[in-house]
């Protein structure tokens, strides 16, 4: 059961912290390890939303511009007392005052109390229901596809370029590298040790194989360099290589969603990436791109060195015929 301590906005906010920072050493956060908010962007299904919505339509332009921005983000709204939410809209805090009394309500805390109450459902239902649970698309707001690709053009627009530098010199001084990421993670991990075995022989991935994860993280040691990929809700998985990684004096580099992950606690440098997306499913295509770039930025520093290293791998491609003939492609 969430009680009111538990709905701050490091809990329920969304997405991922500014990208400008992507690359930082991360403090020790929070211990919760729950569900993240509906993605960013995404509105609650419940009673008190379309209300906002509905009234925004009578109100005054001042009322319903504050009517909505709280239906647009419910969460921060029942995350934050009235002043802090004043801020955040630059609004008077009688404006949410009068908003209340205008839904009935005698005052704000007794609204708020009611995004609390479905803040609490919704979040009830993400941890069964992550992404069913996610509204379907109202009518007359676009098509779907058209607003993914936008959201993805966003979220690679975000992305911090000048944070692969220290990320890639804390690779580059492994004496082994190890490469993890679980259920839809997987692929990026996946993508980024093909892209960087191509070129560096000392690269394998964790927990690929047969179920011996707790096996291949007792292999680990002080030296190795661990790439971690992963986004809220963080699988178990995830989270004990995090901690293996450490507990064996190993770098970790944490690829994920927010400062604050639980998977980040420790790293020795954090890629941030955004998987908001108004469909049903995360979006992977940020984290892609800042796979592609970390890939390339290693292979540019790793000069002549790296380039031999490819040109061997190229020829035992070559030799063993894995592409098809031009003639016939």
């Amino acid at each position: 059961m969430l009680h009111d301590h538990a709905l701050s906005p490091n809990r329920l906010r969304p997405g991922c912290a500014p990208l400008g920072r992507a690359l930082r050493i991360v403090p020790p956060a929070s211990e919760w390890q729950g569900p993240a908010a509906p993605a960013k962007g995404a509105r609650m299904s419940r009673p008190i939303v379309s209300r906002l919505n509905e009234a925004a339509r009578k109100l005054s332009p001042r009322l319903a511009a504050a009517a909505r921005h709280i239906a647009d983000h419910p969460f921060d709204a029942a995350s934050m007392p009235m002043r802090a939410l004043a801020r955040q809209t630059g609004e008077q805090p009688t404006t949410f005052t009068r908003l209340a009394r205008s839904l009935g309500f005698p005052g704000w805390e007794a609204l708020r109390a009611e995004l609390i109450a479905e803040a609490r459902t919704d979040l009830d239902a993400a941890r069964e229901a992550p992404f069913s649970s996610r509204p379907l698309l109202p009518s007359g707001e676009g098509t779907l596809a058209g607003r993914m690709f936008s959201t993805d053009i966003h979220n690679i627009a975000a992305l911090d370029s000048h944070a692969l530098d220290a990320a890639a010199e804390v690779i580059e001084r492994a004496s082994r590298v190890f490469v993890a990421g679980y259920r839809s993670c997987h692929a990026p991990a996946v993508h980024f040790h093909y892209l960087y075995r191509l070129f560096r022989n000392e690269v394998a991935m964790l927990g690929a194989v047969g179920g011996m994860l707790d096996v291949e993280l007792g292999g680990l040691q002080a030296g190795d360099a661990v790439i971690l990929f992963g986004f809220a809700p963080y699988s178990r998985d995830g989270f004990s290589t995090a901690q293996g990684a450490l507990a064996a004096g190993a770098s970790l580099v944490s690829v994920v969603d927010r400062e604050d992950s639980p998977l980040a606690r420790g790293a020795s440098a954090t890629l941030l990436f955004a998987a908001d997306s108004p469909g049903y499913f995360p979006s992977l295509t940020a984290c892609t791109a800042l796979v592609q770039a970390l890939a390339g930025q290693l292979y540019v520093r790793a000069g002549a060195q790296g380039r031999e290293r490819l040109r061997a791998t190229e020829a035992r491609i070559a030799q063993h015929t894995a592409y098809l003939d031009p003639d016939i492609a």
